[in-house]
């Protein structure tokens, strides 16, 4: 009796552990922004996505990323689903003093995975000061969002 209760313990308890390894097929949340600003490498792991309904039955996701090491913020809109060469309804990178906007044709986007909870693509282009008289602008390369919300 001993010995088969010890048995039917062991197997529980074989049962529990393997099922409660903590890994899952799933990401957790969170994720990275990378890309070059003006030719320095830049790296962002805190990343944020938000669902928000602008509209009735219209939904916008925000992405935000930023670093512990400065102040720049890089923030990106797109609708939910919306996969391929996009035109993002919004694309900018906050410099500590003011904001740099992307303008239409001044950048590109291809967004490879935009569902279930992940966000996923690359992007380049030139943003300007969104400052009257401000002629200033960066120039952003190689970046890449992989982001789970």
């Amino acid at each position: 009796m001993k010995k088969a209760l010890s048995l039917i313990l062991f197997s529980f308890m074989a049962v529990a552990l393997t099922s409660c390894t903590g890994e899952d097929d799933t990401p957790s949340q969170g994720g990275s922004v990378k890309f070059k600003l003006d030719g320095t490498q830049k790296e962002h792991v805190i990343c944020i996505v938000l669902e928000t309904e602008v509209q009735p039955n219209e939904y916008m996701l925000t992405l935000t990323s930023s670093n512990t090491e400065e102040t720049g913020v890089f923030r990106y809109e797109i609708a939910p689903g919306v996969t391929g060469n996009v035109t993002p309804d919004f694309i900018a990178y906050q410099l500590s003093n003011k904001m740099m906007v992307a303008n239409e044709g001044e950048h590109q986007t291809n967004v490879s995975v935009n569902s279930d909870g992940h966000l996923k693509g690359t992007f380049s282009g030139t943003f300007r000061s969104n400052l009257a008289n401000d002629d200033e602008f960066i120039t952003i390369t190689d970046g890449t969002f992989d982001v789970y919300y």
